[in-house]
């Protein structure tokens, strides 16, 4: 059993997006309100008053940066995970403030205990209809839980327990931390949290004739057992390891959703640094679905766990047998807050993924598409009048153009030119121009908002059939931050979470506690319960689209999930139920015909939520080096906009704007050590490409001599929330001499 990872294509095509601009109106720009959350990349739990190692998480740009650490004299050692750059050690006050400082980081976060989340629901979803009359189970699905281990054995997951993982070791030790699979037989849970959300997603209920049944007991199940106290290192290396498994060709795991019932309830503003947070991140660009509950912290509003904001989660929240949502189950944020409250998933996702592509590439995907057909055998003569051209407009913010090709007989050749403007225009970018050798790939710079012919030409006696994936490419400057990423700040759904009856281990700490309990099983209450039951609604999602030839990726389940959920309750708002109460048959009756629902059925967006501006452009500008005297001219152009804009860019305070010679610039606005050149009209999303120019004179004297950083240029919109969004980053112009 496989499927195709999340890449940068497939996850192109599960927002909905066609093309550049097309995208925008899923995307939201990103305010400038003030943090009310630590987004330094030093942790402030960390107390640095004293002088003793400190444990800790350092959450680097790539596992390449990870060996800085060496250079260090580390008192206890550290611990490397093996798919995600991270590193568990301990530092010193003095190394902390060291490490934060070095390029290449980007969060260290204090190692600490997170907080568990702690009669039958499947008639209340509709899971009972779905195994009943449906007839799917998540037999075709890999589950992971990572909770507090495994009570085996246990006769409801018979033959289906994939593995019963613990780690063994302590990871700063001289000797390194390994992941042990213990089987089934073996007992990795000594509290009995795991077990019991085990159950609720994938036991089959042979202890208690088919009565306790999970949502999806045909699926096989792996189990991560972070220890009673659910420390963030085990946590994170639970997550690092499932990952390393997933992507190993020799190993047959390939894990669809994985159930996380804890956390830490804090009002705080989402951030992507988060060790936790870059590990699901992981997860889900690998084709898994990652599941948080929402936590236990209300009915207060700003209460949802931290991990349960990320936009690429299903955040569950908890409701009673009436299906109210409970008072336990955390809330996340009014409308009528004054900072950062984004209901849109859209927005969000759209955001993080030019964040993350920002740390890792520094290119992000604006357009994707194959074309295919058939040239040849090539004519003796005039050979051109037998090619295939495919049109391309390129999206306005595209910088780049790559193509894939792929030929069939195998060894054969086609020529493959890119030509601009027209069937007849200059060859800008060729592959396959050496007789003896096909090349296979072609990636060229391109102008956006122009237009491109493909042409495919045989060169052989031969019929060639070919292939060719394109992709058109933002080149993103500047710092991550200007990505940055708003939170989703409400649950994704709502479901039951109250008194749950699932699967414990006969000495299980937790079935001591409740007095309703039967052999093998007990009955919890808390968004932990909530959480494993939709974790089992998405398997049911996946098993039913994968039996009938779909194969859908993270997102589309999530967003079907949401969009079939069902507004039961008056008191239900965004910020409590989310999209509102799991309805699993009508989720699972659109997988299976390859129905998945797309953003704009989850409009949750009310009139009162904030709105963001997107803006995509770049900046240019005659050279970088100068005399005193010398003019520059500078170009702006504003690729595609959310919302109707206007524009500004930012110079030196000590270079003179020439707005006599500068018809596009209407005033120029004095900031201390900098000026804002404000442009003459507005920019609006219907628009092409627009590009608007300024003269600037470089200051003359000796005392001016030295480099001058310009940019970034920004912009703003009346009918948006934030303030000035910046776009096209910054250049450096050097003044090396007086005027001559």
């Amino acid at each position: 059993m496989t499927h195709d990872t999340l890449d940068r294509r497939t996850v192109l095509h599960g927002l909905g997006v066609l093309a550049g601009s097309a995208a925008l109106p899923f995307a939201g720009g990103i305010g400038t309100a003030a943090a009310e959350t630590d987004t330094s990349t030093l942790d402030d739990a960390f107390d640095l008053s004293g002088d003793a190692p400190i444990e800790g998480i350092v959450v680097f740009d790539s596992r390449e940066s990870m060996g800085r650490l060496d250079d260090l004299d580390l008192q206890v050692g550290k611990h490397e995970y093996r798919e995600l750059p991270m590193t568990y050690t301990a530092l010193t006050p003095d190394q902390l403030t060291t490490v934060a400082d070095w390029d290449g980081v980007r969060r260290i976060k204090k190692a600490e205990e997170l907080e568990w989340f702690t009669d039958d629901s499947r008639e209340l979803t509709g899971v009972d209809v779905v195994q009943d009359e449906l007839g799917y189970d998540g037999s075709s699905v890999d589950a992971v839980v990572i909770d507090s281990g495994f009570s085996g054995p246990h006769p409801d997951f018979e033959g289906r327990l994939e593995s019963n993982w613990q780690w063994v070791d302590e990871p700063l030790e001289s000797r390194d931390a390994e992941w042990l699979d213990l089987g089934g037989s073996a007992d990795t849970d000594d509290l009995g949290h795991g077990t019991h959300c085990s159950g609720i997603i994938a036991g089959d209920g042979s202890a208690s004739d088919g009565q306790y049944r999970g949502n999806a007991p045909g699926a096989r199940l792996s189990v991560y057992s972070t220890n009673t106290a659910v420390y963030l290192p085990y946590v994170v290396g639970a997550w690092d390891h499932m990952l390393m498994r997933a992507r190993d060709p020799d190993v047959d795991f390939d894990p669809d959703v994985v159930s996380n019932s804890y956390g830490v309830a804090r009002d705080v503003r989402y951030n992507p640094n988060d060790p936790v947070n870059v590990a699901s991140w992981e997860a889900f660009t690998e084709g898994i679905v990652p599941v948080f509950a929402a936590g236990n912290s209300g009915p207060d509003a700003d209460t949802l766990s931290r991990f349960a904001k990320a936009p690429h989660v299903l955040c569950v929240a908890a409701t009673n047998d009436q299906q109210a949502v409970t008072d336990f189950s955390s809330r996340g944020r009014t409308p009528d807050e004054d900072r950062e409250t984004n209901y849109d998933r859209a927005t969000a996702l759209w955001r993080l993924w030019r964040y993350h592509a920002t740390v890792d590439s520094g290119q992000f995907l604006v357009d994707v598409g194959t074309w295919t057909g058939e040239v040849g055998p090539a004519a003796t003569t005039d050979a051109q009048t037998e090619s295939d051209f495919w049109e391309w407009e390129a999206p306005a913010n595209a910088d780049m153009l790559e193509l894939t090709l792929d030929i069939e007989p195998d060894g054969e050749q086609v020529r493959v030119s890119v030509h601009e403007g027209s069937r007849d225009g200059p060859v800008i970018a060729q592959m396959g121009e050496e007789v003896v050798h096909q090349h296979r790939t072609l990636t060229t710079d391109i102008a956006g908002g122009e237009t491109y012919y493909v042409e495919v030409e045989p060169v052989v006696s031969v019929t060639v059939s070919y292939t060719i994936d394109y992709e058109g490419i933002e080149e993103l400057g500047g710092e991550p931050t200007r990505y940055r990423p708003v939170g989703l700040y409400r649950p994704g759904v709502a479901i039951p979470g109250d008194s749950i009856m699932a699967t414990v281990g006969p000495t299980d700490s937790l079935d001591a506690l409740e007095p309703d309990t039967e052999p093998y099983y007990t009955p919890m209450t808390g968004t932990s319960m909530a959480c494993p039951n939709a974790a089992g609604v998405c398997a049911l999602v996946i098993d039913a689209a994968r039996q009938n030839g779909y194969d859908p990726h993270p997102i589309e389940v999530i967003n079907t999930v949401e969009a079939t959920a069902r507004d039961l309750q008056t008191a239900y708002t965004p910020w409590n139920a989310g999209a509102g109460f799991v309805d699993a048959e009508a989720a699972v009756r659109r997988a299976e015909t390859g129905d998945f629902a797309r953003f704009h059925e989850t409009d949750l967006v009310d009139a009162d939520t904030p709105t963001w501006l997107s803006v995509a452009g770049s900046r240019d500008d005659d050279g970088s080096t100068f005399t005193g005297g010398q003019t520059n001219e500078v170009e702006v152009t504003v690729g595609a906009v959310s919302h109707t804009a206007e524009v500004r860019d930012t110079v030196p305070a000590e270079w003179t704007v020439l707005t006599e010679y500068s018809p596009d610039v209407r005033h120029v606005e004095q900031a201390g050590d900098v000026q804002y050149v404000h442009f003459d009209a507005t920019v609006d999303p219907a628009d092409d490409a627009r590009t608007v120019r300024y003269l600037v004179e470089a200051p003359s004297g000796s005392s001016n001599t030295g480099t001058y950083t310009f940019g970034p240029a920004t912009a703003r919109s009346d009918e948006t929330d934030d303030e000035w969004v910046a776009f096209g980053g910054t250049d450096d112009n050097a003044v090396v001499a007086e005027e001559t």
